[in-house]
């Protein structure tokens, strides 16, 4: 999945992802801002519920400290969870009209 960064959008990168990945999609092809279909975006979500309960972080050796803590404990269920409800979370998306599915429903549905 790739957004708006000039990382991801540089000409380099692009011909790169052509030549290296398998059913590269193009980022045209994506979905525009359906965070519902982006997988990482509800990980995201996890780690940043795991920081936010933590002590802030006072320097950046904290943080990144805290970001892998954060990132380790995530459930290996939650993440299988996530991938096999995609399908679903797909259909569900069309049916609200690529309307907000909701944070976390991959674990309360799925």
């Amino acid at each position: 999945m790739q957004d708006g960064t000039p990382g991801h959008t540089a000409r380099k990168t692009q011909d790169w992802c052509r030549q290296n990945l398998p059913g590269f999609w193009e980022k045209q092809k994506w979905p525009g801002n359906s965070p519902d279909l982006n997988p990482i975006e509800n990980i995201w979500s996890i780690v940043q519920d795991k920081i936010d309960k933590m002590k802030p972080a006072v320097n950046v050796k904290d943080l990144e400290k805290m970001l892998k803590n954060a990132w380790s404990s995530i459930d290996p269920d939650i993440l299988e969870r996530l991938y096999l409800g995609m399908p679903m979370r797909v259909q569900k998306c069309i049916e609200l009209s690529g309307k907000y599915i909701g944070k976390y429903n991959f674990i309360k549905v799925y």
